[in-house]
């Protein structure tokens, strides 16, 4: 038998230890083990509290005429929480759905791809026509008015947030403000 002692032993004060005794078990007390977990509690309770205030609304699409391979998506994003950023967005209704920025330059709109879309703190951005908006790419089948679509979109912090978008006619105007999805 070695009287070399194990680490752990040491660390304890344990000056008689053989390397087949095991070394013996710290045990906390009570209160010690108490107060541990409701630090372990709290700090999930914190975290989850966290969780930014992602809501959104007014989402709407316009219908499409048969034969056409692309539609667009809009909403309103409401943050109540900290910043976040809108990172993409996919749908069963389209091949892909991409995030777009509409800018003026000369009189002569241009419309680019964006990898992102900031959402600043306590703010709220307009997915619009002309403006910012979601490109569906490769609808499956034409976008009709009155048959909703699903869309995902996908937050940097806030997650995943499934939204049902109504189709219109491309002729009216958007819907009235009815429906909020909020983060879960």
């Amino acid at each position: 038998m070695s009287t070399r002692l194990s680490r752990a032993a040491q660390r304890v004060g344990c000056t008689n230890v053989t390397t087949k005794t095991p070394a013996p078990r710290i045990r906390f007390h009570r209160p010690l083990r108490t107060l541990a977990l409701c630090t372990w509690l709290a700090a999930g309770a914190v975290a989850r509290a966290a969780d930014p205030g992602i809501e959104v609304i007014d989402a709407w699409a316009r219908a499409t005429p048969p034969g056409v391979e692309t539609g667009a998506a809009y909403c309103r994003i409401v943050n109540s929480g900290a910043a976040d950023r809108l990172i993409g967005a996919r749908s069963s209704a389209a091949r892909t759905v991409e995030l777009h920025t509409t800018t003026d330059s000369r009189g002569v709109a241009e419309m680019a791809r964006a990898t992102e879309i900031p959402i600043g703190a306590t703010a709220t951005v307009t997915l619009a026509p002309g403006g910012t908006h979601m490109m569906l790419v490769g609808i499956a089948a034409p976008l009709v008015a009155g048959t909703p679509i699903e869309i995902t979109l996908v937050f940097a912090n806030a997650g995943e947030i499934d939204v049902a978008v109504p189709v219109i006619d491309s002729r009216a105007a958007p819907p009235p403000p009815e429906h909020e999805h909020h983060a879960h």
